[in-house]
């Protein structure tokens, strides 16, 4: 984030490294400058008159008119130059909104809590680095525009409280890296402000020792602390004297003087060599790249620092405009020039190697460069001759290590400074500090770039400017070329310009024509594609066939056809040239949207780009089925498309990590379920019906719909009446689940007239069972009684043990959900339980154990309900989390009817922990509803009502009204009677087991 308003010095507006001091006449830059040191905090009228005013002017007669004259003032030149601040003045007082962190005093004090902490650490070159960007953002003295009591006030508290010690830190710092010399010149210059500050005295004294100057420290101690004698200052000269002693030993020993080193005269005087691009004004967001620049190139006096710093960063991201912009600033510490060279590394050009560096540079200096033939004697002569001067040497676009390594050495003398568009690693791991990596802009400086080199049109169109901006991207080069193409056709609306540049070749392409050739997003971006291998370059356009910028490695490899580590070994080579980046220890990869398009438009022209579309989409299908098959065992499959032959997925260890990656690879996976449709429809129809069930394990109902919605389009697009009418049946459950019964029974009414027009008689039945669940889920248990009734001989007939005992327990569920019909539900739920032992399904006969259960507790058969918790604790070891929080559930409320509350409490929470964790908003509040009555049954109906309030909410958010509706009206006799006893059967609809996940459609000789 970068400065935008500065008071230490005069007031000024620090705009992309400039700063403006004169933005607008005196009063209202010094109403800012009082506002400014209290942002935030609205100050009395009488309070901004005493901060800007100074005693001989006399107050103004209207001060509340006055402020207002300079309030608007201010508000134009914030606007003018899109600064993020407002002021206003009423009543009150003055009140400026700002964030903090755009204002240099408090900055300043964030650097250097920054710099102390990097201090207690140990890492010290880290933490002087952050004093000295702290230190440079003083320009002169605090408040300049300000000579009044209150300002004087203030100036004086900071120079004593965080100017005079960040610059002891500073020292410190240096000392503790070696830089004794460095800290004795900054001394030197500190104490000519500052001629009694004791702390640099005492710091002086210490440099001067480790600098291995110890005449010149016992000179210094002896003038220091006669002076602070003569001042009557004898506190402060004992301490000086201890200090003396402690780093002296004996400080009145006589110590030789050493000699002054007198510079030859005769010597004549080196010329000064510019040799750089233009300057230019703008570049928005890069202070803190600049700052870490100087910090990284000069010592604590601001001298510069022999040494090599790397600047990296992908194409068009502005590295070099940077380097050149801050080249400019830097110039004037560099007393014999500064030099800027194109080694030609990302050219179609040959590249410039160490020789031709060496002569350029020779010729600058005004050498004869024909004088000496042998290169080797060449170089060493410029060694010779760089060795007396301060030079800051820039070497452009670098390609390898390799082009430069040679003249490391002749450069030792020099600041050097390399730009690239690759990581240079055996370089970069030999550099302290890091690499200084430039990122794409933030969005907030990508608008104010536009919204400055637009004009006006951009600043009334602020849509378009934001749309624009995603386009771009942060990507500093694009945002010039959109800027330039919005200038040169003053007609065009920003949102009408944006509309046009969604086109990927358009954007592309964009700056190839007229007077600008050759300086497209595409070019730039080919300069970098160019030198890569022929591998690294198909591994790269096939990242553009991924529909996301997210992806995996093996992915790539899948559609490559190579093995997977000459695959990633091509991958790392992409990150080593900033094509794309490696964020995490995952193997995962990721591209800027610019570069996706740009990858897309070189994959169209692979000779095999629809095998290869197809083996990577099929990659993730084949790891989508292999997850399912480990999470759901039981569940059958839709018929698979037919699939290129592939070498084996990895595959996964536990049903942990299955599901982990799928939840993981959500984003990719719903992008190519959606890139899949009308190109490859089989896999745009099989990724939903299996990735849903993962996501309504999370809660993610949006993704399911979406993919299901896609998977309905493309099922009917093929003609598989089978997988359409299954599509429509699972989009149908998700529907009902989030509460859109309508929609559900819409859906459930299509897929079954497919059934019966295609005799799908499984299909059938599971249609029909749905949609008396759709009523059940209403709230209309009646109406799914008879519903169930009806279609429950069918299915009996069918003979598919796993959906007879779906059907049933879920019937028995209805008979609970009406009462009266007690009996019934449990001889239902006892079959259901005979036909899951038939199917051998674990989790089935898991929720019907818990169903039976909580059933039995309801009735005061409270031995048989223990029977039955131990029967699915048996089998909670591999159960569903939703499944296993049903049990938490059912056992808190059984131990709860036992008597045993510590044990029912344990439960409960353990149930509500669990509901939390899967994110299952009706399991919460059944959980809650359970704890609720424990919690009250046991003397606290405060906190039960807390928590059947939440319960009801939860309910009402997943569309189960009739359940919100007990639990409200449970709270209504809680209210009226003061306490509730809860009778047998009463109010117990709240912990009738959920339905587990939809059944899938079957095809006729499937179970």
């Amino acid at each position: 984030m970068e400065i935008a308003f500065g008071i230490l010095g005069q007031t000024a507006m620090l705009l992309h490294g400039n700063v403006d001091v004169n933005w607008a006449g005196p009063r209202p830059r010094q109403v800012l400058t009082a506002l400014l040191t209290a942002p935030n905090r609205r100050m009395p009228l009488d309070v901004v008159v005493d901060w800007v005013w100074e005693e001989h002017e006399g107050a103004p007669l209207d001060a509340r008119s006055t402020l207002h004259q300079n309030a608007a003032k201010l508000r134009q030149a914030f606007h003018e130059k899109s600064l993020p601040a407002q002021v206003s003045v009423g009543k009150g007082g003055c009140l400026l909104e700002v964030d903090p962190g755009l204002i240099d005093h408090v900055r300043f004090q964030a650097t250097m809590d920054r710099a102390r902490r990097f201090r207690e650490l140990g890492q010290h070159d880290r933490a002087l680095i952050e004093a000295l960007s702290a230190v440079r953002l003083s320009r002169d003295d605090a408040l300049a525009d300000l000579r009044t009591e209150r300002a004087d006030g203030w100036r004086t508290r900071w120079v004593r409280s965080e100017w005079i010690p960040a610059n002891a830190f500073v020292v410190a710092e240096q000392m503790a890296t070696g830089q004794a010399d460095a800290a004795v010149r900054k001394l030197t210059e500190l104490e000519q402000a500052h001629p009694m500050e004791l702390s640099f005295a005492k710091l002086r004294i210490r440099a001067l020792a480790e600098a291995d100057q110890p005449a010149e420290a016992a000179d210094f101690f002896r003038a220091a602390h006669a002076r602070y004698r003569e001042a009557g200052e004898t506190r402060a000269a004992q301490e000086l004297r201890t200090v003396n002693e402690e780093v002296l030993i004996r400080p009145d020993r006589a110590i030789p003087r050493r000699s002054r080193v007198i510079p030859d005269s005769s010597e004549p005087p080196d010329q000064v060599i510019r040799h750089l691009p233009p300057d230019i004004d703008d570049i928005a967001g890069r202070a803190e790249l600049i700052a870490l620049l100087d910090a990284c190139t000069t010592d604590s006096a601001g001298a510069p620092r022999r040494g090599v710093v790397v600047v990296n960063g992908g194409p068009g991201v502005g590295k070099t405009t940077l380097v050149a912009k801050w080249a400019h600033r830097a110039e004037r510490r560099h007393r014999h020039g500064a030099v800027m060279l194109d080694l030609r590394g990302d050219s179609q050009a040959a590249r410039a190697d160490a020789g031709e560096i060496v002569d350029t540079l020779l010729s600058l200096l005004d050498f004869p460069v024909d004088q000496v033939v042998n290169p080797i004697a060449r170089a060493a002569k410029l060694t010779t001759l760089l060795a007396r001067r301060s030079m800051l040497v820039i070497l452009d676009n670098v390609r390898s290590t390799d082009q430069v390594a040679p003249l490391l050495g002749v450069l030792s003398s020099c600041t050097v400074l390399i730009v690239s568009r690759w990581r240079l690693k055996s370089l970069s791991a030999k550099l302290t500090p890091p690499v200084i990596t430039v990122a794409p802009l933030e969005d907030g400086y990508s608008s104010s770039l536009l919204a400055r080199r637009i004009g006006p049109r951009a600043r009334d169109d602020a849509e378009g400017v934001e749309e624009l901006v995603r386009l771009c991207g942060g990507n500093p080069l694009a945002l010039t070329l959109v800027a330039e193409r919005a200038v040169s056709r003053a007609g065009t609306r920003m949102r009408t310009l944006a509309s046009q540049l969604r086109a990927a070749e358009m954007l592309l392409d964009l700056g190839d024509e007229g007077d600008w050739p050759g300086t497209s997003l595409r070019s730039a971006f080919t300069l970098s594609y160019q030198a890569l291998r022929p591998a690294e370059q198909r591994v790269f356009a096939l990242i553009g066939l991924h529909p996301s910028a997210e992806l995996t490695g093996d992915a790539i490899a899948a559609a490559d056809g190579r093995p997977v580590p000459e695959v990633r070994r091509s991958l790392d080579v992409l990150v080593a040239a900033h094509l794309i980046e490696h964020p995490a220890d995952l193997d995962r990869y990721r591209v800027h949207d610019l570069l996706h398009l740009y990858a897309a438009s070189l994959a169209a022209r692979l000779s095999d780009v629809d095998l290869a579309r197809r083996k990577m989409f099929e990659y993730s299908l084949r790891m989508v089925v292999d997850a399912y098959r480990l999470q759901f065992p039981h569940k059958n499959l839709l018929n698979l498309p037919p699939m290129v032959p592939a070498a084996p997925t990895p595959g996964f260890r536990t049903v942990a990590e299955a599901r982990q990656w799928v939840l993981r690879e959500r984003s990719s996976l719903m992008a190519i379920i959606a890139a899949s449709e009308g190109v490859l429809n089989g896999i745009s129809c099989a990724l939903p019906t299996m990735t849903t069930e993962f996501f309504m394990l999370q809660g993610r109902f949006p993704d399911a719909v979406e993919g299901l919605t896609i998977a309905v389009r493309a099922a009917a697009a093929q003609g598989d009446v089978d997988s359409l009418a299954s599509c429509l049946n699972d989009l149908a459950v998700v529907h009902m689940l989030i509460g859109a019964d309508d929609a559900a029974e819409e859906c459930l009414l299509r897929a079954l007239e497919l059934a019966d027009a295609h005799g799908m008689a499984v299909g059938g039945a599971t249609v029909r069972l749905n949609l008396a669940r759709v009523h059940l889920h209403a709230g209309r248990a009646a109406e799914a009684v008879e519903r169930y009734r009806k279609v429950l001989p069918s299915v009996r007939e069918l003979g598919e043990p796993m959906l007879c005992a779906v059907a049933e327990r879920r019937f028995a569920d209805a008979l609970v959900e009406m009462g009266g019909h007690d009996e019934e539900a449990l001889g239902l739920y006892r079959e259901a339980l005979r036909r899951g032992r038939e199917a051998c399904d674990a989790t089935e006969l898991m929720l019907t154990h818990i169903a039976l259960g909580t059933l039995l507790v309801q009735l005061g058969r409270l031995a048989e309900a223990s029977a039955e918790c131990d029967a699915a604790t048996a089998l909670a070891g591999a159960g569903p989390l939703p499944a296993v929080m049903k049990l938490k559930t059912l056992l808190a409320r059984l131990r709860h009817a036992e008597g045993d509350d510590r044990a029912a409490l344990r439960h409960a929470h353990r149930a509500v922990d669990l509901a939390n964790r899967s994110q299952h908003a009706t399991g919460q509040a059944r959980a809650l509803s359970v704890l609720a009555l424990i919690v009250c049954d046991h003397g606290n109906p405060d906190d039960a009502r807390k928590l059947w309030r939440e319960a009801a909410e939860l309910f009402r958010g997943r569309a189960r009204t009739a359940k919100a509706e007990a639990i409200e009206t449970r709270l209504a006799e809680l209210d009226a009677r003061g306490s509730l006893i809860p009778a047998a059967r009463e109010g117990e609809g709240d912990t009738v087991a959920m339905p587990s996940p939809h059944l899938r459609i079957l095809r006729a000789n499937r179970v």
